[in-house]
């Protein structure tokens, strides 16, 4: 098993921390390898950003997605960006009121107005988080008990946010 991810959109969108709590589920909580690569504009936010996350059962060589299974794209210039690495059998997952999706695009687009979600949530900045547990139900990379966990242990020096990212993670999880 392997998986390449890349986590897309500009910053500001917890897109680095969506990277970092995937990559604690699957070494810490599943015992298998996992990297991350970042890159974002020096301004953060409102500027392109994107995490790259690989995982594995077996050691991995080299750090950085070549061809990606699975994208999130949480804003228009991020799908711009990787649409032609899109294959027939990449998962897309995007906003759909951030995102037009190309009618030639290839690949299995899943959307979902993340944002939006958030906002009713209390809070538009869980809406990596819902895109988390959407991702993770539909391709079935990590368990929900490891993301629960991730999720709280990254948030362990905030605690007032841990209990509305498990919401959005859980959120995710409910949508079909």
């Amino acid at each position: 098993m392997k998986m390449q991810i890349v986590l897309s959109g500009v910053g500001g969108q917890g897109l680095v921390s969506t990277g970092e709590m995937i990559g604690e589920a699957a070494s810490i909580h599943e015992n298998v390898y996992a990297t991350l690569a970042a890159s974002y504009g020096s301004e953060t936010r409102g500027t392109f950003t994107k995490s790259e996350v690989i995982v594995s059962d077996e050691p991995i060589s080299y750090p950085n997605v070549d061809e990606p299974d699975i994208i999130l794209c949480l804003a228009q210039v991020a799908y711009d960006r990787y649409i032609d690495t899109f294959h027939d059998k990449t998962m897309v997952f995007y906003d759909t009121e951030l995102v037009r999706p190309s009618e030639s695009a290839r690949g299995v687009h899943v959307g979902y107005p993340f944002k939006q979600m958030g906002i009713e949530m209390g809070n538009a900045a869980v809406a990596n988080t819902i895109a988390l547990g959407v991702i993770a139900k539909r391709t079935n990379i990590l368990k929900r008990s490891s993301l629960e966990a991730s999720v709280s242990e990254y948030f362990a020096a905030k605690p007032k946010v841990i209990g509305i990212n498990l919401q959005a993670l859980n959120a995710g999880f409910s949508l079909d």
